[in-house]
């Protein structure tokens, strides 16, 4: 199916998905298709929808069907002809601009009309038989226009569009009510092709699999077995860490090959990548917006009529419950072909294992107070389903961050995760919690928002059913905290850019290490052709104002780039370098302690102009090289990621900055005042000033000369509404800002 059923469109696949289902006509699955001109909405390859040919691209492989549905993929050449009695003439294209002597075919796809200069003659065409590709197809002469172009074309119709040479042909040739013939043709292909879709290359041809075994990204493909008696739709998910970060090539030929894959295609993937079952999307994709509208889909269609109740189906097929809680079931009527069918009301009868609870006749279960399991029944006369329920109980509760550091007056929002005894996230608020924080260091909503008062060390605590767990807080006072020893490795996983990920692993390593049991040792390999980057992800969330992160590297000598990434708390994407690009990791065999500021911090390329706000919540750690040259395997190992907090408001009065440096202002976010902090390295004369989103100024709260030195100042906005403001430092050519929040 094309977008919009023109070629210059873009539709989402759930779109195309809904309006292609009709009685005996009904979309049991879609998946998105050919990759696309991210401008015009244009499919990169040949297409043909039920016997239309839109598009022609002859080095681009395609996956096609014929009108007894066998599939075959391969490259294709295109060739056409007009038969009018004995005379033949051939057609140079579909669908594209025509050129001298050029006769091109032009139909409802292009749009309305074909958009021609005048300098030729136009046949509207009507076809006697259905448009089919590698066919002969009757046509009846409808009307010819000479020397006007731009003629409409009409649905299922088609327009000859000739210049010169060609035209001439059309007029000397062609009368109105004419019977002619069409013939387009795809060779090397099966005859009476009906559908056709592009995609870029390979994953299993006859039998053996892509070796391609570089960058994981989310997929989509097509693939069937070797007497092509089944057909496969494939959809992987990708770039979401946590959820899945995609397969290679290889990867995902390997996979198809479980499934009895004898000849599998690539589609378009990444954003694009949608696969909708019974007009529901069934995977992730991977867009921060959702669903990505694409250039054209593929989808499966049944032809069998809606008949009676045949089936049901209880959703959820599988229940997590712990004492007293409620599940509400829901059961889906199908016929004998699975085409859905509505259920006459009042008419299923719900039951249950006595032992797991009760079922209320409107599909509520209510859990018993016991550890065991059961099924839920559902009935519609003879016609049955069931759902298994596992009994649980909440076993362990989880907070972050943690730990927690923060400087008086900070404020921290806290998240608690439940588990029950078979690890399965219990779904609760978070002011099912009860919370409670020690020390008497500061207070805490019932949604477990923390405000620090007093200084000092202690815990936060969240609560249920005498399960509670716990994190450390830290309140005004200098400390450092290790983020990760690396003694578990099992929340991170590898993504990478030119690298052959088959060959990098993530290992724990016993024999070498600096904090007991292990360290983290990275085996990597990098490829050719580009900036090579192998990414260690795992989000690690770290409350309060940092000012430092230090890590220890057992370096291997290959001068690789070692770089970090993490978020702030507007989701903004920020850089730090452990090393330089270059030397990179210099040192052999021993470890190194790197520290860097976070305030060396900078923008990730995607948003330049960002400014940091804490809390920041780190996202993946990373080897680089952009040099070909250097391209190699090796490893390195990791150990202690630590994050360092200064405690402020106390001036250090024997280390003398040594550059201009305005700080982020804490708390941030503020009610009422916040303090504004900044060095100056020399006698200057220093402006600080407060603007709003609209670059209006607010307010200057210096405008003097000042020595070298640290200084602190409070800025009150108590007069001023919520939002965003920023404060600027200036003194002579030097000018940094930074940005607020205010929350009353």
């Amino acid at each position: 199916v094309k977008a919009g059923d023109k070629l210059m469109a873009f539709e989402k696949t759930s779109s195309m998905a809904a309006r292609n289902n009709f009685e005996e006509h009904r979309v049991v699955a879609a998946i998105n298709g050919d990759f696309y001109n991210t401008s015009t909405g244009e499919q990169v390859g040949t297409q043909v929808a039920n016997g239309e040919l839109l598009k022609v691209t002859s080095d681009w492989l395609n996956a096609a069907f014929d009108i007894n549905k066998n599939p075959m993929i391969g490259l294709q050449n295109f060739s056409g002809s007009i038969i009018r009695g004995d005379s033949t003439k051939s057609i140079s294209g579909v669908n594209k601009i025509r050129s001298t002597d050029e006769l091109i075919i032009y139909n409802s796809f292009i749009g309305g009309s074909t958009s021609t200069n005048q300098f030729g003659t136009e046949v509207r065409i009507i076809p006697l038989d259905n448009w089919l590709v590698n066919d002969t197809i009757r046509c009846i002469v409808d009307t010819i226009i000479a020397g006007v172009g731009n003629m409409s074309i009409g649905k299922n119709k088609a327009v000859l569009s000739g210049n010169g040479l060609s035209g001439a042909f059309l007029v000397n040739n062609l009368f109105k009510d004419d019977t002619i013939k069409i013939v387009l043709k795809l060779i090397p292909a099966f005859t009476k092709l009906e559908q056709l879709i592009g995609g870029n290359t390979w994953l299993v041809q006859n039998g053996i699999v892509n070796q391609d075994n570089g960058d994981r990204h989310p997929r989509t493909a097509i693939g069937f077995n070797e007497d092509s008696s089944k057909f496969f739709l494939f959809v992987v998910d990708g770039r979401q860490p946590g959820l899945s970060v995609g397969m290679s090539y290889k990867e995902l030929g390997d996979y198809m090959k479980t499934w009895g894959v004898y000849q599998g295609l690539n589609l378009d993937g990444g954003g694009s990548s949608t696969m909708v079952v019974r007009g529901a999307i069934v995977n992730s994709p991977s867009d921060i917006g959702g669903e990505r509208s694409v250039a054209n889909s593929l989808l499966l269609i049944s032809t069998a009529p809606t008949g009676p109740l045949a089936h049901i189906r209880i959703k959820p097929k599988e229940i997590f419950a712990i004492g007293g809680s409620g599940v509400n079931l829901t059961a889906s009527g199908f016929d004998q072909h699975y085409n859905p069918v509505s259920i006459p009301s009042g008419s299923i009868v719900w039951s249950c294992d006595p032992a797991i609870g009760s079922v209320s006749q409107q599909g509520v279960f209510t859990a018993a107070f016991d550890t065991v399991s059961g099924y839920i029944y559902a009935a519609v006369g003879d016609i049955k389903d069931s759902s298994v329920v596992h009994l649980t109980k909440l076993s362990q509760i989880q907070l972050v961050p943690n730990p927690v550091i923060l400087q008086p007056g900070q404020s921290q929002q806290m998240s608690a995760t439940a588990y029950d005894n078979y690890n399965n996230i219990i779904l609760l608020q978070q002011t099912d919690f009860q919370w409670s924080v020690t020390g008497g260091l500061g207070s805490i909503t019932p949604g477990g928002y923390f405000t620090a008062i007093n200084t000092g060390n202690g815990e936060i605590i969240a609560e249920i059913d005498s399960i509670s767990g716990s994190v450390p807080l830290t309140v005004g006072t200098s400390a450092t905290i290790i983020l990760d020893d690396f003694s578990d490795l099992s929340g991170y996983t590898l993504t990478g850019t030119r690298v052959n990920l088959a060959q990098c692993s993530f290992v724990y390593d016993s024999t070498n290490f600096i904090s007991a049991p292990t360290s983290g040792k990275l085996y990597y390999s990098l490829t050719t052709g580009g900036t090579s980057a192998l990414y260690l992800n795992k989000e690690i969330q770290i409350s309060g104002t940092p000012e430092k992160l230090s890590i220890q590297i057992f370096g291997d000598g290959k001068k690789h780039w070692l770089r970090g990434e993490f978020k702030d708390v507007d989701n903004e994407i920020f850089l730090i370098n452990f090393t330089t690009a270059d030397p990179g990791i210099d040192w052999i065999n021993i470890w190194k302690y790197i520290e860097v500021d976070l305030s060396d911090a900078v923008p990730s390329w995607a948003n330049p102009s960002a400014i940091l706000n804490f809390p920041i919540k780190w996202t993946r750690t990373y080897l680089a090289e952009t040099n070909d040259t250097k391209k190699d395997d090796g490893a390195i190992s990791l150990e202690d990621f630590r994050a360092h907090f200064i405690i402020t408001g106390l001036k250090d009065e024997s280390v003398l900055p040594e550059e201009f440096k305005l700080f982020q202002n804490y708390p941030n976010p503020f009610n009422g005042s916040s303090v504004i902090k900044y060095s100056i390295p020399e006698l200057s004369r220093v402006r600080i000033k407060i603007f709003n989103p609209l670059g209006e100024e607010i307010e200057t709260l210096v405008n003097e000369e000042k020595s070298i030195g640290t200084y602190e100042l409070t800025w009150s906005a108590a007069n001023l509404p919520s939002g965003v403001y920023f404060y600027q430092l200036q003194t002579g050519s030097f000018v940094q800002v930074r940005k607020m929040i205010l929350l009353k």
